[in-house]
């Protein structure tokens, strides 16, 4: 019987935590309905061994073993393993809530020409045990057209929120850029835009579980770097894959994406790093916000000058703002 929702999870050197994520999918009773494929992604440590042990004892869970080529390329190996009506990308240090897989399911099953079910998230933070669930801005629940959705303010670029129908990913436009940090920003991007009916979940599905030394909790040089990749290939889906009607919008969202490589790494612009970075780029970021400046808020015009032309100064202001605070 063919499943219909495939979970893929990536999984590096997860020996430690990944027993916990699989617990909470394999919890559900209908096995005959989903699977569970575990891209092992070069691991070192003991990952092949509990793979192993969960694969001999249940049937909807596959392994595929792969040389470390980064989660991108994993999900990927995933999808095209998978033989779901349906795709969830989980990560193999967080878990699912209580009933989840069920829950999913059943939308499923009620809600047939649903292309991309979106769920917020519980996050949890490993260090003083608080959770709290992180809502969608101005979210509507029910049904609408996935570029509405993606038309809110923060865009939600996180893929384990959503649960999609896997001729999505078939989109040449829908991928996740490999080799590169932040290529959520633009999965989750193309894959909103391209879901002609994305479904809002009121409750959340899955756990996020913030670790102390984890990518997101920290910034690099090579971040910056990666952002600005990521920034090409928005730009390319855009003129190419987006209809003349959305571009505008679109472009306004691209560009303050690329402006992260400034607002999100505060506290390195003063490095040799950052320094190293912007001889790079500089003159492309500018030319980039000489071209969108006419899409931006007055407000946000000012404020791009002031960062691209005095990014020290833009950090101290910052965090004087911090410290007032």
């Amino acid at each position: 019987m063919t499943p219909v929702l495939s979970i893929i999870i990536p999984a590096y050197n997860a020996e430690k935590y990944c027993a916990a994520c699989f617990d909470s999918i394999l919890e559900s009773a209908q096995a005959e309905r989903y699977e569970l494929v575990v891209v092992d992604d070069g691991s070192t440590d003991g990952t092949p061994d509990v793979l192993a042990s969960y694969g001999a004892r249940h049937a909807q869970f596959h392994a595929v073993r792969q040389d470390n080529a980064g989660v991108s390329v994993a999900r990927k190996s995933g999808f095209a393993a998978a033989q779901g009506a349906y795709v969830w990308f989980v990560d193999s240090d967080d878990y699912l809530v209580p009933g989840a897989v069920d829950k999913v399911l059943a939308l499923i099953d009620a809600h047939p020409d649903t292309d991309t079910f979106a769920a917020p998230v519980r996050m949890r933070d490993e260090e003083s045990g608080r959770e709290w669930v992180k809502p969608f801005a101005a979210a509507p629940e029910g049904t609408l057209p996935g570029k509405d959705f993606l038309r809110r303010q923060p865009v939600s670029v996180c893929p384990v929120q959503f649960i999609f129908r896997r001729e999505l990913f078939a989109n040449r436009w829908v991928f996740f850029p490999e080799g590169l940090r932040h290529e959520d920003e633009y999965f989750c991007r193309a894959l909103q835009y391209f879901s002609p009916a994305l479904t809002v979940l009121d409750g959340p599905l899955y756990v996020y579980r913030q670790w102390g030394g984890s990518f997101m909790s920290s910034g690099s040089d090579r971040s910056m770097s990666d952002m600005v990749a990521v920034y090409k290939y928005l730009k390319a889906f855009i003129a190419e894959g987006a209809d003349a009607a959305d571009r505008d919008w679109l472009s306004a969202d691209a560009f303050s994406f690329l402006m992260g490589t400034h607002f999100w790494h505060i506290d390195r612009l003063k490095t040799d790093g950052f320094r190293a970075f912007r001889a790079q780029h500089a003159a492309f970021i500018r030319q980039e916000f000489a071209q969108q400046k006419c899409l931006l808020s007055r407000k946000d015009r000012v404020l791009g000058a002031l960062i691209l032309r005095c990014p020290g100064l833009f950090a101290d202001l910052m965090k004087r703002k911090r410290r007032a605070a």
